[in-house]
């Protein structure tokens, strides 16, 4: 039992991890997409300094921001929490049942 606790974490820590790098890096990836389809953009870098824990956790308890676009990435973030988490017990659960011939 405490390995599929175990996995579980560490499958939510991994889907929580994702969603601050998304959180951190979406806008370099929109604004590429916006200079492929309006011409004449500038190259530049359009990232900031990573979100801080306080910035994540405002999104996830929907106390930050008041917008859909802030609501929706806390609803993505629980999301990929809990699907990580249900991934990793999952995969603990495969290793722990026996083979069978």
């Amino acid at each position: 039992m405490a390995r599929r606790a175990r996995r579980a974490l560490l499958g939510g820590l991994l889907g929580l991890a994702l969603w601050w790098a998304f959180l951190w890096l979406s806008p370099q990836v929109y604004y590429t997409y916006y200079r492929a389809i309006i011409p004449g953009l500038p190259l530049q870098v359009v990232i900031r300094s990573p979100p801080t824990p306080g910035d994540a956790l405002g999104l996830l308890t929907f106390t930050g921001e008041d917008s859909l676009s802030a609501h929706g990435r806390g609803v993505l973030g629980w999301g990929m929490l809990v699907t990580g988490g249900m991934a990793g017990r999952r995969a603990a659960r495969r290793r722990a049942q026996p083979k069978s011939s």
